[in-house]
């Protein structure tokens, strides 16, 4: 009775090549689509400071806009400035009085994932203008 074993063990070089390159896209995805989820949460978060503020359903749109402005400038976000807040943040009226003014903040924003791929993030949220939440007892 004479019997062999063949056991594997351990991986190949093949295996080892394919497996650290899966693991360096899936690095390199999250460092470039990784500040695009950051200024995604930074704008809302600026956009839910200035809806929550107890005035804000009587500012007028300019100070929206400045409250907005002054909320983002916190952040390294360099995209809003005064000249061009305008183009990216309006004011919806709305067409009865029984329904809030809403704060609308639309852009696109991209980043180089590599060569010439590109990750590109489209941005546009609306949120009521109503002040903070109360909870009724």
């Amino acid at each position: 009775m004479n019997q062999r074993f063949f056991s594997q063990s351990g991986m190949t070089f093949v295996g080892l090549c394919f497996v650290t390159l899966f693991f360096g896209a899936v690095v390199l995805f999250v460092l470039r689509a990784f500040p695009l989820y950051n200024m995604k949460f930074q704008v809302v978060s600026a956009m839910n400071a200035v809806t929550s503020r107890p005035d804000a359903t009587t500012l007028t749109d300019a100070d929206v806009k400045k409250y907005f402005l002054h909320s983002i400038q916190v952040t390294n976000i360099q995209l809003f400035n005064n000249f061009n807040i305008n183009q990216y943040v309006e004011i919806i009226k709305p067409k009865d009085n029984r329904h809030p003014k809403l704060m609308r903040v639309h852009f696109e924003q991209d980043n180089v994932l590599f060569g010439d791929l590109y990750l590109l993030m489209k941005f546009d949220e609306k949120k009521p203008l109503r002040g903070p939440l109360r909870s009724e007892y």
